[in-house]
């Protein structure tokens, strides 16, 4: 019977305007604990009727410790218990008694000081007794709450019948005053007419820790008066009504949810003979003529009647409207159920519903669809409603709302899986790799028509249900075997093997596999596998290649090599007997002669020079590549050494902001500062020339750029200038072999960078290129 107390109240109950309302923030209590709006009297008047000490206790003392955190005087009237073992059971549910009892917030009495004042009960003198506490707890205290043992009674020789009169009329002391009463009422020990008659006479009832609101209560007038009896049956009378319309309801209820449940229960039934039935069990329980489900958007304003129970002159399948001229704004407005039973007051009088279709009201619940357009769920009817719709027709809807949702969004994930096994069932019929599952004991559980061809099996019975290992080469099946017991164990792979087809033709494949889980619980390999036979063979037709090219290169490399180093000696033997003849005969030649010695030698010259050149870009191809740590000021230091005379002769300026040490060849880095700033001399008409070098760090290399205020390139050559011996100039306006940037390019790309230039006609150039932080295989 009795529940065990949750220690403490909520700690706003002092909050609360009258002393029920404290009871229902109690955490010591359950129940409504309404008001009777009904009755004139206050409902601070409650009977505690128990069972047992601990069910009395466990009620009277949370009662009395809210009492006292409220600020309230609080009164205990002992008579079946003594006063030391109510101070006991305070104590151990945590009132501090002995300090309420102290400062007067708490007072016990027995029986001799409150219901037998004058050695006998009288109701008067009880009610007097009540009368001057609350008067005097009105004086210093927040209100006052009284409880006391009511066995009293059966001890003393006065009618039970006064003290049920007494109770009843203690409901007009406690009428408009800051007082609550607890009457504590003995089931074992009071007879039952007795406590029919306190149930009678009071608003509120404790029993086991709830508190119940009285429907049996009866006002003084009627408990008292002569009318008592017809009173009595008209309640009765009305309990009944009430108790068989409840039930009524409640089996009209569960036959309206058992249809409901047959509907969406059934497995033979198509989605939409399924809403038929839900349209005409809607229509009979809502008393309406026609059900629909439509199609909104609300952002749009837009709907469109989908399906419909039956015909009606406007209304069918394919209807659009918007939105705002249907009733549906009543459901789509608030996202649940929402109806409308008089068009005229509720503001819908002047849609295209109303005026055009005639359709007088309207139940629907909005039901919202994830992946898809938005519906609603509603019945309609052409008939003026008398009454509106009750909380129970809008419950029921909404349910109703919740399967159309459920079987839309399931129809909708049931088509998605269709297309995506379909898509999948062509990618895996059509795709040229091979698809396999294999079990963890190499059984061969599927394969796809391309694996089918990869092994040389004219249908799938040939090789499924059979060793898969039994198509690997010899001597590739054991590592197969433990690729496939890991797979099956959970890990991802990839392996190169080589198979044996069923006709005897050997093919290497690489596969790539994961483990698929099996309903059984286990573990199978599923791979995606490739014939690469021929990408193997072209790969190693690639490699053979690239080592003949390589062989050739060298080749040619050590031809350019000797063929420049030997033309040195014929080329300088030309030259010089050029010279002997012009100084022999010098006298003898004309004019005409001695201009063809010059321009024989100026050719020799020339010829040297581009040798010279050559030989020095192929001694760049030719290095060994063992870079090492080379600081760039140290290298610009050197380079404006041995250009010095030059620089002064054209009166050049040279910047050079702080370089960095970079890992490189010295020698070939010179050089390429050597050609670039002897370029920018070169090709300079300014006065000064000016030539600025700086360096720029990025996330694995370096930028340098060296700037000049020269000639400037035309943009459509700066690809042309990086060639072997192309030249933008004629020999006699810049002399050259057109081979120094080519010779740069080289420089830079053998140390694993990239040069460009940046250049305006007649504004100067910049030339950049990026050289590694770290050294360059």
């Amino acid at each position: 019977m009795s529940q065990p107390v949750k220690e403490g109240t909520q700690s706003d109950a002092s909050g609360a305007k009258h002393g029920l309302e404290a009871l229902r923030q109690s955490l010591a209590f359950t129940g409504p604990v309404e008001t009777l709006g009904d009755h004139e009297q206050t409902n601070d008047h409650l009977a505690l009727i128990y069972e047992s000490r601990d069910e009395q206790f466990t009620a009277v003392v949370p009662y009395i410790r809210q009492g006292l955190e409220r600020g309230e005087r609080c009164v205990y009237i002992t008579n079946e218990n003594s006063r030391e073992t109510v101070i006991e059971a305070m104590q151990s549910r945590g009132i501090d008694v002995d300090g309420a009892l102290e400062s007067g917030a708490l007072s016990i009495h027995d029986e001799q000081e409150a219901y037998l004042r004058n050695g006998s009960f009288d109701p008067e003198d009880t009610l007097a007794f009540l009368d001057d506490a609350i008067t005097e707890a009105a004086e210093e205290y927040e209100a006052l709450r009284v409880t006391g043992e009511m066995t009293f009674i059966l001890d003393d020789d006065a009618p039970v019948g006064d003290l049920v009169r007494c109770e009843s009329k203690a409901n007009h002391l406690f009428r408009d005053v800051d007082g609550m009463a607890l009457c504590q009422y003995n089931r074992n020990r009071f007879p039952p007419e007795v406590i029919r008659d306190v149930i009678n006479t009071h608003p509120h009832l404790i029993h086991g820790n709830r508190v119940s609101h009285n429907s049996y209560y009866s006002p003084p007038s009627e408990f008292l008066g002569p009318d008592r009896p017809a009173r009595e049956v008209e309640r009765m009378l009305g309990t009944l009504r009430e108790q068989t319309d409840a039930k009524a309801e409640l089996e009209g209820r569960q036959r309206l949810a058992h249809e409901l449940n047959e509907v969406i229960a059934s497995s033979d039934q198509t989605f939409g003979e399924k809403l038929q039935a839900l349209f005409e069990l809607g229509c009979d329980r809502f008393d309406l003529e026609l059900g629909a489900l439509a199609r909104v958007d609300t952002d749009d304003d837009w709907f469109e009647v989908e399906y419909l129970s039956g015909k009606h002159e406007h209304f069918e399948p394919g209807v659009e409207l918007p939105l705002s001229q249907t009733y549906c704004t009543a459901a789509t407005e608030i996202k649940a159920a929402g109806s409308v039973s008089d068009p005229h007051e509720e503001g819908y009088d002047d849609i295209t519903v109303y005026q055009e279709f005639g359709i007088r009201a309207y139940l629907g619940t909005y039901v919202e669809v994830s992946g898809d357009a938005d519906r609603t769920f509603f019945f309609v009817t052409s008939e003026p409603r008398e009454h509106g719709f009750s909380d129970d027709e809008h419950a029921f809807i909404e349910s109703m709302g919740q399967w159309v949702k459920y079987e839309l969004e399931r129809r909708l994930r049931e088509q998605e899986l269709r297309e995506r096994t379909e898509h999948l069932s062509a990618l895996v019929e059509t795709t040229p790799e091979c698809i396999k599952t294999v079990a963890p004991d190499g059984t061969l559980l599927q394969m796809n028509p391309a694996g089918l061809e990869m092994v040389e099996a004219d249908s799938e019975s040939d090789v499924t249900g059979k060793c898969v290992y039994n198509l690997i080469a010899p001597e590739h099946r054991e590592k197969f075997r433990e690729f496939n017991e890991e797979i099956c164990r959970g890990e991802h792979g990839t392996l190169e093997f080589d198979i044996i087809g069923l006709d005897g033709t050997r093919r290497h494949m690489e596969t790539h596999a994961a483990p698929l889980r099996r309903t059984d619980g286990t573990n199978a390999h599923v791979a995606l596998t490739r014939d690469i036979t021929d990408q193997v063979e072209r790969e190693a037709e690639l490699e053979r290649t690239i080592c003949q090219l390589q062989q050739s290169n060298n080749r040619l490399q050590q031809f350019a090599y000797a063929a420049s180093h030997d033309l040195q000696e014929p080329l300088r033997m030309i030259s010089s007997y050029l010279q002997l003849l012009d100084n022999r005969y010098g006298d003898e030649l004309d004019e005409d002669a001695k201009d063809y010695i010059d321009f024989a030698v100026g050719g020799a010259d020339r010829m040297r020079l581009m040798v010279d050149d050559l030989l020095a870009f192929s001694r760049i191809e030719q290095a060994d590549g063992a870079f090492e740590s080379v600081e760039g000021d140290a290298v610009i230091e050197r380079v404006t050494t041995d250009l010095q005379m030059r620089i002064e002769e054209n009166g050049a300026e040279i910047v050079s902001h702080s370089l960095p040490t970079v890992m490189g060849d010295r020698k070939q880095l010179d050089q390429l500062f050597n050609n670039l700033i002897s370029n920018a001399i070169k090709y300079n008409d300014s006065d000064p020339p000016y030539i600025e070098i700086t360096a720029e760090e990025g996330t694995d290399h370096w930028v340098f750029s060296v700037a000049d205020n020269g000639i400037g390139i035309d943009p459509d050559s700066t690809e042309r200038i990086f060639e072997v011996f192309k030249r933008l100039h004629r020999d006699d306006e810049y002399p050259g072999t057109g081979i120094g940037l080519s010779l740069c390019q080289e420089i830079v790309e053998n140390h694993g960078g990239k040069i460009w230039v940046d250049s305006t006609p007649g504004e100067g150039s910049t030339f950049f290129f990026t050289l590694s932080k770290q050294p360059t295989d």
